[in-house]
Order: structure tokens, then sequence, then C-alpha cells
């Protein structure tokens, strides 16, 4: 039964990817030599050790699935070399974030397959976190604060919260009084958390300010109460799983194949730990170009 169950889910797989990519549907065949390794990218949202030692399993999980083709998994050294990695062909997946999805896009390197769910649904939202004991209350007393990006390529961790800023009356170029990059969602907490900035910019799973990145990677419970929650983004669509164009036209029985079992991991708890391990994913779900509409609405906000 389980066979068949995948064997169904395989063949809406082949729809739906044959429909975003630029050939025509039914066109599956490929040049079996060139597409027998798989170089997949993975963002570096935090630690890139820790992210590194989190994909392998799902690549070696993939290779499981996906017979007679190598995976090789990689972490990018920030949001950007993601981008340029799968520009150079170097990378023929990429585990793209929002902003990056929709630069790389914009450049023709990209189309997205996937999105991530989580507990809320297949997106997310942006928080500006503070201490609980600061005196912060509102957006509008963070004006001259000192604030913690992530990077400027982050949806959740610079993207939307400058969106938030313009859309409540505020500029963010001339709002805070000092702005520093933490390279990492971990890293920003932890700045928060140690006082060397008043707030961070990061992501939350839910608007409840019960999970985000300071319960991911704070796991004292004491520690996790000290910060608090000030305001959040509109939702940002999940982040992705994105596949090289080039690769996308030329290899695209695996692109399938692919599709297929990372869609397939949520139905096994083995598989559902890895994806909570590598992003706190819950599932993968398929997603369309349109669904990254808003965040380039947000872009315009960038500096």
């Amino acid at each position: 039964m389980k066979k068949r169950v995948f064997a169904i889910a395989g063949a809406i797989t082949a729809a739906i990817v044959a429909a975003i990519s630029s050939q025509p549907a039914g066109v599956i065949a490929q040049n079996a030599e060139s597409c027998r390794l798989v170089r997949m990218g993975f963002n570096p949202a935090q630690d890139a050790t820790k992210v590194l030692a989190s994909a392998k399993p799902i690549t070696d999980y993939l290779e499981s699935k996906v017979r007679g083709v190598e995976f090789r998994a990689s972490v990018a050294q920030d949001y950007r070399g993601l981008i340029e990695a799968t520009r150079s062909g170097q990378l023929d997946f990429a585990w793209l974030n929002p902003s990056g999805y929709v630069d790389a896009k914009a450049a023709g390197i990209a189309d997205v397959l996937l999105k991530s769910v989580r507990e809320a649904g297949p997106f997310y939202w942006s928080a500006f976190i503070v201490r609980t004991d600061s005196r912060f209350k509102t957006l509008a007393d963070l004006q001259g604060a000192t604030v913690a990006w992530v990077d400027p390529n982050s949806a959740a961790g610079f993207l939307f919260p400058r969106a938030t800023l313009a859309l409540n009356g505020f500029d963010p170029n001339k709002f805070f009084g000092k702005e520093v990059f933490a390279g990492g969602h971990d890293a920003v907490v932890l700045s928060v958390l140690n006082g060397s900035v008043d707030v961070g910019a990061t992501f939350a799973n839910n608007t409840k300010g019960t999970s985000g990145s300071w319960t991911q990677f704070i796991t004292d419970k004491e520690q996790q109460a000290k910060i608090r929650v000030l305001k959040y983004s509109k939702p940002i669509p999940g982040d992705t799983v994105s596949v090289r164009t080039g690769y996308n036209t030329a290899c695209r029985s695996t692109v399938v194949k692919v599709v297929g079992a990372l869609i397939g991991m949520k139905s096994n708890p083995a598989t559902r730990k890895m994806l909570q391990d590598l992003y706190r994913i819950n599932a993968l779900t398929v997603a369309k170009d349109s669904d990254y509409d808003i965040v380039r609405e947000a872009n315009k906000y960038r500096k």
C-alpha cells in the first residue's frame, strides 16, 4: 500500500514540476551521465557546522531513494553565497530563503519546487525581539536603538522587519542609531540576550511568542523567558527548496524523484526528525513562484 501511495504522489509531483518548468509537460528524458551527481546547498541560518551535520542525513536519505544518483551536501558561507553558487553551476538544488529565491528567480537561475511547513503552516514571521526587562514596548521606542540584523539577504532577519518599520510610518534607513549584522539567527538571539544590542530581528514560528529562534537556539527555559517579542511582521512564505534552472531542464526525471522523496519525508517519524533537526521543519509542500510576490513587494524597502 505504501509503495502505491508513493507512486501516486510521484505522478502528481511530476505533473507539478512539469508545470513550473520551462519545458512542456511530459518531457522527462535526460542525459543520465550528467545527472548522476546532485550537489545540494543549504542555507547558513545558524552555525554552518551544525547545519551541515543536520543536512547530511537528508542527502543520505535522498541517495537511498533516488537510485543511481550521488548526493553531496554543502553549506554556504552566507546567504548570498548560496545564490552565487547556484549561478556559477556549483549547486543543482539550493535551500534558498524567500528573499534569496526571489533574487535567484529574477536572475533567471532558479525555479522554486517546495516550501517549508512549520507549526502554523507554509509561512512564518519576522519578529523584533528585546530582553523582557528592557524599556522598549513599541516600535517607536526603538528609535535610535542598536539593532542586530541577520544578513542583508535574510527575509526574517532583515527584509521583512525593515518593511514592518516602513509600513508603520518609519524610515528604516534613519530609524536605528547603530546597525550590526550578526550572520545567523542564533547569533542575533545571543546578542539580545547578552545585552550587546537593544533589539534583534529574527524568525518566529507563530505569533504567540512561544516559538521562534529564541526557543530553538536557547534550551534553558529561564533564558528563553528573558526574550520578549515586541513586534511581528506580515506572514512570510516558507523558505524554499529550489533547483537551478539549467539542471531543471537537463535532469527533469531526477528533479521529479527528488521532489517526491522530499515530500514523502513527512510520512515517516525518522525522516520527519531530519527536517526538524535541520530547520525545525514539519514538512515540505509544493510551492509556486507567485507565492513569493509578497517578498517582491517587501524588496522595495531594501537599502
